[in-house]
């Protein structure tokens, strides 16, 4: 019986410094590692959800303000107000948004670092989560992309509303032009947009099969 408990306590020890760091700290396995970092980047997804919400409100809003625009008799001073407001809110949403994502992207060299002082994984498990973390700062970067043409979209809404505001008799020619603008942004959004959607998919894909292959394991 003592044997046994003498047994035990070999396969314990061995075990544990399997899975001990250089440092003495317990190893997370590379799904769990990469999970954090999933985790981290919920308030990315939070933010361009409630930014959706928010786009869908502005769409009808933008419409309500040009055709009340075509006449000349129209007060679009509360409509006005209300455009400037939401595209406040629609800027500081972008902003957790783009917080969020750096914030995840510092983790990335870190957790790039941690799986490579792994001792216990498999060689495919590992390269499966360095596939994850590629496909995650290759998503990065297209959000990046995302946010400067959103930026700039939102800018041209500034520019549009702020026409409508000048005078009594605004220029129609600079409005129409500045229509003409906005549209050609947010048209560009969406294709960056789009963009940013098939990272996300890729993203979540490896990552997927990365859990599925340390269920397995």
């Amino acid at each position: 019986m003592l044997t046994s408990k003498k047994v035990a306590l070999a396969a314990v020890s061995v075990l544990l410094m399997l899975l001990a760091s250089g440092c003495g700290e317990p190893q997370e396995p590379a799904a769990n590692q990469v999970n954090q970092l999933v985790l981290s980047g919920q308030g990315i997804d939070q933010s361009l959800k409630a930014l959706t919400g928010h786009e869908q409100e502005d769409m009808k809003l933008y419409k309500t303000i040009l055709d009340k625009g075509k006449n000349k008799n129209s007060d679009l001073e509360a409509l006005l107000d209300q455009a400037a407001e939401h595209i406040h809110e629609r800027r500081t949403l972008l902003k957790q948004a783009e917080e969020a994502m750096k914030q995840t992207n510092e983790q990335t060299a870190a957790l790039r670092s941690s799986l490579k002082e792994l001792s216990f994984e498999k060689e495919e498990t590992l390269a499966q989560a360095e596939k994850v973390l590629d496909q995650y700062e290759a998503r990065a970067r297209a959000f990046e992309n995302f946010v400067a043409s959103y930026q700039q979209s939102l800018n041209a809404d500034e520019q549009l509303y702020g026409l409508m505001r000048e005078s009594v008799e605004p220029n129609l020619v600079k409005i129409k032009r500045a229509i003409r603008v906005r549209n050609s942004e947010y048209a560009q959004l969406a294709e960056f947009r789009k963009q940013f959607n098939l990272q996300t998919k890729a993203f979540n894909g490896a990552n997927a099969k990365l859990v599925q292959m340390d269920q397995a394991s």
